[in-house]
């Protein structure tokens, strides 16, 4: 199967576009095969050609799975399957050294490209712009698609509306032919701004650049306008059964009146003034949303396209009072309601909270007093609710439209203030406060536990103090709530901070600030964590050790410090339970005596490709200092001290430059006891490695023909090379593969002129390349040879049929052809492998000459032993 689609035996076969075909974008070959018989290890040798050349075929070796009787290659190589070609392909099994037989050949086109866009032409909609607008809503139109490629099969397109917008898919016609046309039919819903998006599909499913055919359907519906009842909102003046002004505008010349009408109740005609305009006097029967639909009526008795105007008929009661306002929770808000509607009895209300799922509405009725008005507190318990919305109940229980009122209700999460607390076994005062208006009392809980709950009256001014003691180091937080007499609470309000738990670390030897002096001095320790029986400690981030502390808690640490510098001292507590405290880091410094300088550093410049000396000059220079060279790019290099001389002004040093990167380098040392680092930039230049030179080029020697094998002389370099490597190159292009001393000239290189490129490499230099001069063209291989004549075999007689046995050849011929002679003779036609003997050959002597063709090589030939026909 080619690509899922079955096997096309002949030339084009399908045209597929491999980015179309799978997240691969690639084709996919498949073929099945009988696995009888057949071992474990089996391969799927798939050849895959251009038709037009046919003699470089790709081959994609592919492993068959241990139970699959399925073969499968995925060509993911773009640059093997182009655009436009088409090629042909088959496949076998291998297993082992054996080969199964070819498949039947199957071809398929590759195409990448949908081409240019395609031609869009309407006679109805032709493009423009609001100038020459055609058309008018409900008036069809036809819209003619052309290709600008000749393998168009389909096409794809959609309409958009700037009034409707766009439909949501792409449609598609066929094309009346391939390369054809097609005719699309399309009638406007709306006036104005319009466009068709056209793509043209070829054959493998490509679409073509896009298409935009603008154009503007010209407007013949009425406008209308009404204050009285505006499509954005109400106007509470008007209601049911109250006549309101809506003023109609004619968009065509000539019109005689406006019909009208809203939904399913009234409706009218009205005719239009000179100036196509008319006003109308409508009393709507119903409440809430509903759509005037009006048309214009030309004089030629024209019915034009409809306006439809939707508006909202408002009988919701008129709030007046805390409308739209914010409250804070446990606070209320006061509303005076006033009916719209006649018979009053009630009204309805019901909060409308935030949040992803609606909540059911929780509707709540209130008496309304003789002449229809209520009041209403409305007090906020949740801080979700967003808007109140009302309505107005007549004595037969019809509703009102619902009036909307908007709320903010703000949570008044208490504020909190801490002092202290910030140590273990201190005691943090807190003091919390609120918006919430006449507070009973806060709740406030210490890192969640609820067993730390306290309940705490507010003071005359509205807040509450307390105290919490941690019992544990690290992050720690209080939450408080507020409630009021009523049981409503406001939103978790709270603090955080961290408890320190960790050691205190002091020294007069070694301060933090300042600096100790090389020699022994002492650390104390004291806890903050309770029960506290020992202490933990690391030096310079080394291994955490123990050491006892007294029955008060306390330690002390006595040390010398080994080397001058910056120190690093990590402690934490242990308690008899095992409990660990957070750690302490306390650093600080020693000082060394000996004051150390960098004036010089030579040679100037190291060539990089091996182990180099430098010399450093300056003073207080010691054999246990660190130093290193760090070039411009790369990793710093870490050079080994040699010798120092013995008033320590001289240094030298060996650093390992094999890899190193080029140019200048800095040069870092760190005396040994002593703090920070002495850097001198660009100490030294760094000089590339000697390039091994090429005295001699490379040269080519052998027979420069196919079959023969040629090889490489490195030619002469210096210093001398070590190694060399090689790469065969044809015609200025490298040989895949072909990188040996030796190389084998195949057929398909005939005609074309070789080169080797040597690259020449030694340690401590840089590796170079050259050359050779290009060999002649690559000449047709020597003629095969027939190392066994060629021989007639058969009953030499009139009337029998003979045949050529071909010999034995070298190298091995491809095909053979054959002339056959009589008496020295050639018999025209007699080109095939068997020959018929007729009468008129009797008594006369037939040869026949075996000519052997091998790709790449001359034709070699060679003349059987005569023989003579017999009666």
């Amino acid at each position: 199967m080619t690509a899922g689609q079955s096997c096309v035996t002949a030339a084009p076969g399908p045209y597929l576009s491999p980015d179309r075909l799978n997240d691969a974008r690639a084709v996919v070959l498949k073929g099945v095969f009988d696995r009888t018989g057949s071992g474990p290890e089996l391969q799927a040798d798939f050849q895959v050609w251009d038709v037009a050349d046919g003699e470089n075929r790709q081959q994609w070796l592919r492993r068959v799975g241990d139970q699959s009787n399925e073969v499968y290659v995925q060509l993911e190589d773009d640059s093997r399957q182009l655009d436009g070609v088409t090629y042909g392909w088959r496949v076998r099994v291998l297993d082992g050294e054996e080969a199964g037989p070819w498949s039947v050949t199957c071809y398929f086109t590759v195409d990448r490209s949908g081409g240019p866009a395609p031609v869009v032409t309407s006679a109805e909609y032709p493009a423009g712009s609001w100038d020459n607008a055609s058309g008018a809503i409900g008036v069809p139109g036809r819209f003619k698609l052309a290709a600008a490629a000749d393998d168009t099969v389909s096409y794809e397109y959609r309409f958009y509306s700037s009034e409707v917008g766009g439909d949501d898919a792409y449609s598609m016609v066929d094309a009346d032919r391939l390369g054809g046309t097609a005719t699309i039919g399309w009638t406007p819903r709306a006036a104005s701004y319009h466009s068709l998006t056209v793509y043209a599909v070829d054959r493998a499913g490509n679409r073509s650049q896009a298409s935009a055919h603008e154009f503007v359907v010209r407007e013949t519906r009425p406008w209308i306008f009404s204050a009285a009842y505006p499509d954005y909102g109400a106007n509470l003046n008007y209601n049911v059964g109250v006549a309101g002004e809506f003023e109609l505008g004619s968009t065509v010349p000539d019109t005689a009146s406006f019909s009208w009408r809203i939904d399913d109740g009234p409706s009218g005609t009205v005719p239009a003034n000179a100036d196509g305009k008319a006003t109308v006097m409508i009393a709507p029967t119903r409440a809430g949303r509903q759509t005037l639909h009006v048309h214009s009526v030309t004089r030629d008795g024209t019915v034009h396209a409809t306006r439809s105007y939707e508006f909202l008929v408002d009988n919701g009661p008129r709030i007046t009072g805390d409308t739209d306002r914010g409250v804070v929770i446990g606070s209320s808000l006061s509303f005076h309601l006033a009916p719209r509607t006649p018979d009053v009895e009630a009204y309805v209300y019901w909060p409308e909270h935030s949040g992803l799922e609606p909540r059911p509405a929780e509707k709540v009725t209130i008496p309304a007093r003789p002449d229809g008005t209520a009041d209403l507190t409305w007090t906020a318990t949740e801080t979700s609710v967003v808007a109140l919305r009302f309505q107005s109940r007549s004595a037969n229980g019809t509703l009102s439209e619902p009036r909307r009122t908007s709320v903010s209700v703000d949570g008044a999460a208490p504020t909190v203030t801490r002092t202290g607390g910030a140590e273990l076994g201190t005691s943090a005062t807190l003091t919390a406060r609120t918006r919430m208006a006449n507070v009973a009392e806060y709740v406030a809980t210490l890192n969640g536990d609820p067993t730390t709950r306290k309940v705490v009256k507010p003071a005359t001014d509205g807040t509450a103090t307390f105290q919490f003691t941690p019992t544990k180091g690290g992050y720690t937080y209080v939450s408080v709530v507020a409630r009021n007499a009523a049981g409503v609470q406001t939103d978790a309000g709270g603090t955080s901070w961290t408890v320190n738990d960790a050691p205190h670390v002091t020294s007069t030897d070694f301060p933090t600030s300042g600096s100790g002096r090389l020699a022994p001095g002492t650390f104390t320790f004291t806890p903050r964590l309770p029960g506290t029986t020992g202490y933990e400690y690391s030096i310079n981030y080394g291994p955490y050790l123990a050491i006892n502390a007294t029955a008060a808690g306390s330690a002390t640490l006595n040390w010398t410090p080994t080397e001058a510098g910056p120190q690093r001292l990590a402690v934490r507590s242990v308690t008899g339970a095992g409990t660990r405290s957070s750690i302490t880091v306390y650093a600080f410094t020693v000082e060394a005596t000996t004051v150390t300088t960098v004036t010089a550093v030579t040679p100037a410049t190291v060539q990089a490709g091996g182990v180099r000396t430098i010399t450093i000059s300056g003073t207080g220079l010691h054999l246990r200092d660190a130093v290193q060279l760090t070039p411009a790019t790369g990793p710093a290099l870490t050079a080994t001290v040699k010798t120092v001389s013995a008033d320590g002004t001289a240094m030298t040093a060996e650093v390992n430059l094999t890899s190193a990167a080029t140019g200048p380098a800095s040069l870092t040392l760190r005396p040994y006891g002593a703090n920070g680092a002495l850097v001198r930039a660009a100490a030294v230049t760094i000089a590339p490695p000697p390039p091994l030179r090429s005295v001699r080029k490379p040269t080519i020697s052998g027979t420069v023909a196919v079959g023969s094998t040629v090889k490489a002389n490195p030619g002469e370099w210096t210093p001398a090379a070590t190694a060399y490597t090689y790469q065969w190159l044809a015609n200025g292009t490298a040989i895949k593969g072909a990188n040996a001393a030796s190389y084998k000239i195949p057929a398909s290189l005939l005609g074309k002129r070789l080169t080797v490129t040597v690259t020449a490499s030694r340690s401590g230099h840089t590796a170079t390349k050259a050359t050779s001069a290009a060999t002649t063209t690559v000449a047709k291989g020597k003629a095969p040879k027939a190392t066994k004549k060629p021989k007639i075999v058969g009953t030499a007689k009139v009337g029998r049929t003979v045949k050529a046995d071909v010999g034995t050849w070298s190298p091995k011929a491809d095909s053979y052809r054959y002339e056959w002679r009589l008496n020295g003779k050639l018999i025209k036609g007699a080109t095939g492998r068997t020959l018929k003997l007729k009468s008129s050959m009797r008594n006369k002597k037939i040869t026949v000459t075996v000519i052997a063709k091998k790709a790449g090589y001359a034709d070699g030939r060679s003349t059987s032993t005569a023989v003579t026909v017999r009666r």
